[in-house]
């Protein structure tokens, strides 16, 4: 991600509505999995960033034992002012950690572009113990890249199936895969077709020059911003009820793609 995307990040992830979201799917499938367990859980976060929810899942009872990993200096360095464990490690290569968790989540890895999402996946299947669950959120729907995946530097977005194959080839067995924030999919998707439009309209839709990196398309500040309390409160609780309702009402789009997976006990010798 570009340096600014990391600061805003580090500023704004304990209190944006999105990453309240999020954590909060998150952490009650890891409560539905202690509970199964019967003890709290060894959890590992490839791709970490600066920390959030390292931090969230280090303050929790149901936790025993949280670390992370992640390459970028700037993430390291916020992470470790937190006091959270982290080491650096690339999730295309994993091997240096040992493959001794029972749980590892990984939040908007896999789209990255310096990310092969085979390599990462077999990497995670590593850190896992015989039956133990993978947690991971991913960018959905091609359809609503936008300039923010410029910026931090998203190179895919993921479609269910697409997802529960290259998932399933990497040695897990997928126990669930759902849309999440659909909700307020649709205004996202209108706001970004007018955006083009307008762009059409004023003729200021240019062909990117071969080989670009792609940042001189999203100039100025990070998309990423906090807004007014009451606004922030409104769009946490909307994806709240949001989850609350996912069993009854079907989810059939969504900007995010939350999947479990388990990786399977070795099978019993003949």
């Amino acid at each position: 991600m570009l340096p600014e995307e990391y600061r805003s990040l580090a500023r704004l992830e304990e209190r944006h509505w999105w990453f309240i979201a999020l954590r909060r799917r998150l952490l009650a499938r890891l409560e539905r999995e202690g509970r199964r367990r019967g003890r709290p859980l060894r959890v590992f976060d490839a791709g970490c960033g600066t920390g959030g929810l390292l931090r969230a899942l280090s303050r929790r009872a149901d936790v025993a034992r949280a670390e992370g990993c992640d390459i970028h200096p700037l993430a390291l360095a916020h992470a470790r002012s937190l006091g959270l464990e982290v080491r650096h490690c690339s999730v295309n290569d994993l091997s240096p950690v040992l493959g001794d968790w029972d749980l590892v989540c990984s939040v908007d890895v896999l789209y990255h572009r310096d990310v092969s999402p085979e390599q990462a996946l077999r990497g995670m299947a590593g850190l896992l113990v015989p039956g133990g669950m993978l947690l991971l959120n991913v960018a959905a729907m091609p359809c609503l890249a936008r300039s923010h995946d410029v910026r931090v530097m998203g190179a895919r977005r993921f479609l269910p199936a697409g997802l529960h194959r290259l998932v399933e080839a990497s040695g897990f067995s997928v126990e669930e895969i759902r849309y999440w924030n659909g909700t307020l999919t649709p205004l996202l998707w209108l706001r970004l077709w007018l955006r083009l439009w307008l762009r059409l309209r004023l003729g200021d839709l240019m062909r990117r020059p071969e080989g670009a990196s792609g940042a001189e398309d999203c100039p100025g500040d990070s998309e990423l911003r906090l807004p007014p309390a009451w606004i922030n409160r409104s769009l946490g609780t909307l994806l709240e009820l949001e989850r609350l309702l996912a069993p009854l009402l079907p989810q059939p789009w969504g900007s995010s793609l939350l999947l479990v997976a388990r990786k399977p006990h070795a099978p019993h010798p003949a």
